[in-house]
């Protein structure tokens, strides 16, 4: 008997976890991985598209958690065409800005990509890409592995104010 109690109790606890799992929301800047969690993503932003502009940028801070440097090949952002990764750089007093084949997070290192830097570049998007929507980005590494976070679509001057935030 005092076993069957034992076990009805035990079932209705973990009942009532599920349940309460269920209704709850994980943060936008939450990551998910298919393989071991070699990487994090924080703080991802995907800057909304302005009318007639011909292409948007996303930013975020990647970490590699891992004993071994990790090289970024390719991303894709849910409803967006084409993703290429960019940098800026300095050329004679000059800022330009390149598509690069790669990004590599050394071990136990964070890259930030944020204006003036590395960042994505998204063009043809399938719909308008507004403020107030939340986009899937999924990161593509060289050893297969892959990540995806949810990005938030902000404002230009709330990417404004983030990427000051992020400047420090």
């Amino acid at each position: 008997m005092l076993k069957r109690i034992a076990c009805a109790t035990w079932l209705s606890v973990f009942s009532l976890a599920s349940y309460a799992h269920q209704g709850h929301e994980h943060e936008a800047h939450q990551h998910h991985h298919e393989q071991a969690q070699v990487a994090m993503v924080h703080d991802a932003y995907i800057r909304e598209w302005l009318p007639a502009a011909p292409s948007t940028a996303a930013y975020f801070s990647i970490h590699n958690q891992g004993e071994t440097p990790l090289k970024l090949v390719k991303a894709s952002v849910e409803g967006v065409g084409r993703v290429e990764i960019h940098e800026h750089q300095h050329v004679n007093g000059m800022m330009k800005m390149q598509q690069v084949e790669d990004v590599t997070i050394a071990a136990g290192k964070t890259v930030t990509f944020q204006p003036g830097g590395y960042h994505l570049m998204l063009f043809s998007p399938s719909q308008p890409i507004t403020k107030g929507q939340a986009l899937k980005l999924t990161l593509y590494f060289a050893d297969g592995n892959r990540i995806y976070t949810v990005a938030p679509v902000t404002s230009v001057m709330e990417s404004a104010s983030n990427a000051e935030h992020h400047h420090h």
